[in-house]
C-alpha cells in the first residue's frame, strides 16, 4: 500500500498546490486578466500531472482492494477522477467561446470550480478510508 499511499498523496499534492498555490499566488500578483491568461496555459500540466497520478493511484487501489471500504474509496476515487477529466474534456471547450465576465463564461466557470473543488475534497477523502482500513 506504500505505492498507494504515494500516488494518492502525490495527487492530493499536485490538486492543492495548484488551486490554493499556484492559482492564488497568480491571481493575487498579476491583474485579473492576467492570471488567468497564465492560469488557463498551466491547465494542460495540471491536468495532465492530476489525472495520469489520479488514474495510478486508482489502478493500484483497484488490483490491492480487500474490503468494502476500499470499495467505497475506489468509487469515490473513480468520481474524483471523473470529475477532474470532464474539465478539460467537456468544460472548458465550453468556456473557450464566452469572454471573461459574461454570464456564460461565469456559469461555465463556476461549474468548472464545484468539479475541481470536489476532486480536492474526494480524493484524500478517499485515501484516508484506505488508509485507516489498514490501521484496523
Amino acid at each position: 500500500m506504500k505505492l498507494y499511499a504515494w500516488l494518492a498523496g502525490a495527487w492530493a499534492a499536485v490538486l492543492w498546490f495548484f488551486t490554493f498555490g499556484v492559482a492564488r499566488v497568480l491571481f493575487s500578483v498579476f491583474p485579473r486578466e492576467r492570471a488567468g491568461e497564465v492560469t488557463t496555459a498551466l491547465f494542460p500540466a495540471y491536468f495532465t500531472a492530476a489525472i495520469s497520478l489520479g488514474v495510478l493511484a486508482t489502478v493500484v487501489l483497484w488490483l490491492r482492494r480487500r474490503g468494502a471500504r476500499d470499495h467505497g474509496a475506489w468509487a469515490l476515487q473513480v468520481l474524483a477522477l471523473a470529475a477532474l477529466a470532464a474539465v478539460p474534456l467537456f468544460i472548458q471547450p465550453a468556456l473557450e467561446p464566452h469572454a471573461p465576465g459574461t454570464p456564460e463564461f461565469a456559469r461555465w466557470h463556476g461549474i468548472s470550480m464545484a468539479l475541481n473543488l470536489f476532486s480536492l475534497i474526494a480524493v484524500p477523502a478517499a485515501s484516508l478510508l484506505v488508509l485507516w482500513r489498514r490501521k484496523e
